[in-house]
């Protein structure tokens, strides 16, 4: 019976370490992908509504998935965080993040992710991105695929992305 317990010891300590590894290695993605935007031409965060430009180097264009190629797919879940705000939490499929090309050649099945929040512009580099905070109210959360020249993955004309409504209340609760 004490291999037992021991066992299952040693299994919660292994998954406990693994967890520690994915963290870190997110905080890792991070900090590469903070080294990235600081080299940027443009402000990340900065608010596209159609009465404002896009920021320099930026074209609203389609980048249509060739025919034979994996459709790339874009799901999030939206978690609230205990310390506040929420973590949006990007899931793909076919598709690999590139921050390393940024603003280079279009490649079929790398980019990065535009996250909007309401109409406010965030370039995702990798999976994970943190709001801190939001104004009470409901908020439109939007994330789409794009292509190293910030082209919009789309399959027969459409773009690939996904949406959802949040509520925000001054205790920064959330609803969906």
């Amino acid at each position: 019976m004490d291999k037992n317990k021991s066992g299952f010891a040693v299994k919660i300590a292994i998954s406990a370490l693994m967890f520690a590894v994915v963290i870190l290695a997110s905080v890792l993605l991070t900090r590469i992908q903070n080294d990235a935007i600081s080299k940027l031409p443009y402000v990340i965060g900065s608010p596209v509504t159609p009465s404002t430009e896009m920021p320099p180097g930026m074209v609203m264009k389609m980048f249509e998935v060739p025919p034979g190629e994996p459709v790339p797919t874009i799901a999030f879940d939206l978690i609230h965080d205990s310390m506040g705000g929420w973590d949006v939490h990007v899931m793909t499929t076919n598709f690999t993040f590139s921050p390393e090309h940024l603003n280079g050649a279009p490649v079929a099945g790398e980019g990065h992710v535009h996250l909007y929040i309401d109409q406010n512009l965030i370039i995702m580099l990798g999976p994970w991105y943190h709001i801190d905070s939001l104004t009470p109210g409901v908020h439109t959360i939007r994330v789409g695929l794009f292509n190293n020249d910030h082209s919009a993955y789309s399959v027969n004309g459409a773009r690939i992305e996904s949406q959802k409504m949040i509520g925000a209340s001054s205790t920064n609760a959330m609803a969906m």
